[in-house]
C-alpha cells in the first residue's frame, strides 16, 4: 500500500485516506508517466503495477524513455478514474456554460525512477502485473525457468514515491440546490456510469 508524504490542495477535494487512494491505484490499468530532459517534458501512457509502495513499469532496455530517465530520474505518475460528464443544464437553468464539468478521481505520485536489476524482483513485479491484468490466471507463473531469458532481457524500472496527492471531483462543493438538481438529472439519464457516479456523489457530499 502506498504511504508517503502528501502535498496540499483545496481541502474539499483532497483525499487522504490511504485505503481509498490505494483502491484507485489498484483499479487503474494504466496511467501517465511524466518525465523531463533538457527542460523539455515527455509523457508516456503506460501500464503498471503497484507493489509494496512502489510503482513498477516494464519495456525495452533502449529508447527515448530510457535515455530521458538516465538523464533525469525525477518523475511524476498520474492515474484517473472518469465518472459522469455533467452538461451545464444539469446544474442550472440559466443557460450559462460555466457549470459543465467532468467528475473524476485522480492520484498523482512524485518521486524518483530506479532501474531494477535483481532477477527475483523483476520476476515478482511481472508476476504481480500479470495477476492484476489477467485475474483469471490461465498462465504459467513467472518463476518458471522458461521465462529466464525474457525476464533477463526486459527492462524493469520503478517509481519510488516521495509525495502523493489524491483529488476527487465528485460534487463535494455543490450547494444543496445544485446537488439535488444534478442527482435528479443523473437518475433520469440513468446510464451505468451515472448510477456509479450517483453512489459516489452521495458518499462524498458534505452536507
Amino acid at each position: 500500500m502506498i504511504g508517503v508524504k502528501r502535498i496540499k490542495m483545496r481541502k474539499v477535494f483532497e483525499i487522504t485516506n490511504k485505503n481509498i487512494i490505494n483502491d484507485v491505484i489498484q483499479k487503474a490499468e494504466y496511467g501517465t508517466l511524466a518525465l523531463c530532459m533538457d527542460n523539455k517534458p515527455y509523457s508516456i501512457p503506460i501500464n503498471f503495477v503497484e507493489l509494496d509502495g512502489e510503482v513498477f513499469f516494464h519495456g525495452a532496455k533502449k529508447g527515448k524513455k530510457i535515455e530521458v530517465i538516465k538523464n533525469n530520474s525525477n518523475a511524476s505518475f498520474s492515474v484517473v478514474e472518469d465518472y459522469s460528464l455533467l452538461p451545464s443544464y444539469f446544474s442550472t437553468d440559466t443557460g450559462t456554460a460555466c457549470p459543465a464539468t467532468q467528475l473524476y478521481k485522480s492520484v498523482i505520485l512524485d518521486g524518483q525512477i530506479q532501474f531494477v536489476e535483481d532477477y527475483e524482483e523483476k520476476a515478482n513485479a511481472l508476476e504481480t502485473l500479470m495477476k492484476k491484468l489477467q485475474k483469471e490466471g490461465k498462465y504459467i507463473p513467472l518463476n518458471h525457468e522458461m521465462y529466464k531469458k525474457a525476464i533477463t532481457a526486459v527492462c524493469i524500472y520503478k517509481l519510488v514515491p516521495t509525495t502523493i496527492s489524491a483529488k476527487f471531483g465528485l460534487g463535494q462543493h455543490f450547494n444543496k440546490e445544485r446537488y439535488e438538481r444534478v442527482i435528479r438529472h443523473l437518475e433520469e439519464r440513468g446510464t451505468k456510469k451515472d448510477l456509479e457516479t450517483l453512489s459516489l456523489i452521495k458518499e462524498f457530499y458534505k452536507k
